[in-house]
């Protein structure tokens, strides 16, 4: 058995630790040129909670002693103890919505997850994948630097806006589907007065602010994103996860980044601290990407070519990211998929184990993408957040069945 991972994202770094830790081979690409390219990527929070229970299947003893060093601010818990309960307020009154307990959840750094779940790893960067051929033992990928790679199995984590996906099921139904929500998702740094002040000022949670303001409908979650010297606040990184329902995406997503800065400094009177300091003091040059909210609305199942193709992460269930549910629907794909490759291993049917792979990940995928909707809706409403998803279940798998008017998009 070989397995050719497709991507280097958390996912596929996770599925790599946990073919590791089980003696199983895999070669394991990403498109990004280089490590360093990695590291200067993006960055973002990401909230684990229930997925970490399947982190003893995938990660080796020494990397899981060392988990919280991936989290935004790896200090706050041996300095000051549990991390307060996440409150999400009016952004404009300040009136309490609801509260989500944090016992079992840590937000971690995207950045920081990918360097940490990588060690150990060796990653062939520069692969962008442009093919994949099957035959009745064996599955072979083409690259676009003319290389090919062979192995029995290939895994497609490669994103929300996934090749393998469209590979699978053609580009009709593999089409994302844009929502009227607009995202704007950012880092940014401030003075050390002002980080202090926005992240010690007991009036605000140390580490995520999570507002809605009904007026402009907006919803603004504005976190420490990680925390490099404890001691010097001005190195103290910020993300800002600030969105709203438009009919105008393109015209926002054609503003410069400067248009798009004034934009957010102009509107923060109408908010209250936190939040409004933090867009008043925004620095010049910031930049400030503007994208559209996607997700696989019309998830189906594919054709995995006798058990030896198959897709796992956002290739497989992209979804809004408004209940923390991505990632963590991520983790169990990965832990499920080493699980069914061990099983093969011993000798069950490649294409039983993996139809039951897939059947089980799409059942729950569709599951959480379909409260994901209501969840986006919900989450810029003041009056509808209360019957939404995070305020009903907040962030634990469950069923949920929404109102008429929070599902519509």
């Amino acid at each position: 058995m070989k397995v050719l991972i497709i991507g280097a994202g958390t996912t596929g770094l996770l599925i790599a630790q946990g073919l590791k830790k089980n003696g199983i081979p895999f070669e394991l690409f990403e498109r990004e040129e280089s490590y360093e390219s990695t590291k200067r990527s993006r960055d973002w929070g990401m909230v684990l909670h229930w997925g970490v229970d399947h982190f003893n299947t995938l990660l080796p003893d020494d990397l899981l002693k060392r988990l919280p060093r991936i989290q935004c601010d790896p200090y706050y818990e041996g300095e000051h103890g549990p991390v307060p309960d996440i409150r999400f307020l009016n952004a404009k009154t300040g009136d309490l919505l609801s509260t989500v307990a944090t016992k079992g959840m840590r937000r971690v750094s995207r950045r920081k997850t990918r360097v940490f779940f990588s060690e150990g790893l060796e990653i062939q960067y520069g692969r962008k994948i442009t093919g994949v051929s099957t035959a009745s033992d064996s599955v072979t990928a083409s690259f676009a630097d003319g290389t090919t790679a062979t192995g029995t199995h290939l895994i497609g984590v490669d994103g929300a806006k996934s090749f393998l996906r469209t590979f699978l099921l053609g580009p009709e139904k593999a089409a994302l589907t844009p929502l009227d929500i607009l995202l704007l998702n950012f880092k940014t740094s401030f003075t050390a007065e002002q980080a202090r002040f926005l992240k010690e000022n007991p009036a605000f949670h140390p580490i995520m602010n999570f507002g809605i303001n009904p007026d402009p409908k907006t919803f603004f979650l504005l976190s420490n994103l990680d925390v490099p010297d404890r001691n010097d606040a001005s190195t103290w990184m910020w993300q800002f996860t600030y969105s709203f329902p438009t009919q105008n995406a393109d015209e926002v997503i054609a503003m410069t980044h400067g248009q798009r800065l004034d934009m957010l400094r102009e509107g923060s009177e109408k908010w209250i601290d936190p939040w409004k300091s933090a867009l008043k003091w925004l620095k010049d040059g910031t930049e400030i990407p503007a994208d559209k909210v996607n997700l696989w609305k019309n998830i189906t199942g594919w054709d995995n070519h006798g058990g030896r193709v198959t897709l796992a992460g956002d290739a497989a269930h992209a979804m809004p990211p408004y209940r923390g549910q991505g990632v963590n629907n991520s983790i169990q794909d990965a832990a499920n998929y080493v699980v069914a490759m061990k099983r093969i291993i011993d000798g069950e049917d490649t294409k039983q184990i993996v139809d039951a792979y897939d059947s089980e990940m799409l059942a729950r995928g569709s599951r959480e993408i379909e409260i994901s909707m209501p969840a986006a809706i919900a989450t810029h409403s003041i009056e509808l957040f209360g019957d939404g998803p995070l305020a009903k279940i907040g962030v634990k798998q469950k069923e949920f069945t929404p109102k008429a008017e929070e599902s519509r998009l």
